[in-house]
């Protein structure tokens, strides 16, 4: 979707709550926007994104949302750790320029995540698809010519690190 909305001048800005993992996240390009650390995280708490509690967690990881969105990424090759704050909610906001909010989603379950579809209607966007890349050039290849993420409508993912012999 982020070439779709590129087109359309729309500005992508992530807000993250930690340096961990960041550096990775930036070099496999899992976003193509403007990428932000809230160590204090006061904007999660000024947009109402709670975090899920010690009792509520396992019982959401175990939900038939998660355990559908944990074997998605599984196949298609987008693993996970269990480092940093897995506690903290997140969400999404649509705003236009001046501020005003168009579209808000606030995950209730850590598998939760906005649907494409909302986003592009909150922009007034159609949901036509993104011309597919030209045969002559491989468009999953990073600047330093290693395969990066391929991406989809919902998710995007990397092939397995093929392990070395020892």
């Amino acid at each position: 979707m982020a070439p779709r909305l590129s087109q359309e001048n729309v500005r992508l800005v992530g807000v993250g709550l930690e340096p961990l993992g960041v550096e990775e996240f930036v070099e496999k390009k899992f976003w193509a926007g403007e990428l932000y650390i809230d160590e204090d995280k006061k904007t999660f708490k000024d947009l109402k994104f709670n975090r899920f509690s010690i009792f509520s967690l396992p019982g959401l990881l175990l939900s038939r949302v998660a355990r559908a969105a944990m074997a998605l990424g599984k196949q298609r090759g987008v693993g996970g750790d269990m480092r940093g704050d897995g506690y903290q909610n997140g969400g999404l906001l649509v705003v236009e320029k001046g501020g005003k909010v168009l579209y808000s989603f606030i995950q209730e379950n850590p598998a939760d995540h906005a649907q494409n579809e909302d986003v592009l209607k909150a922009l007034n966007l159609s949901q036509e698809p993104s011309s597919p890349p030209s045969a002559d050039a491989p468009a999953s290849l990073t600047d330093n010519g290693a395969q990066g993420p391929t991406c989809d409508a919902d998710v995007c993912s990397l092939k397995p690190k093929s392990k070395s012999p020892q």
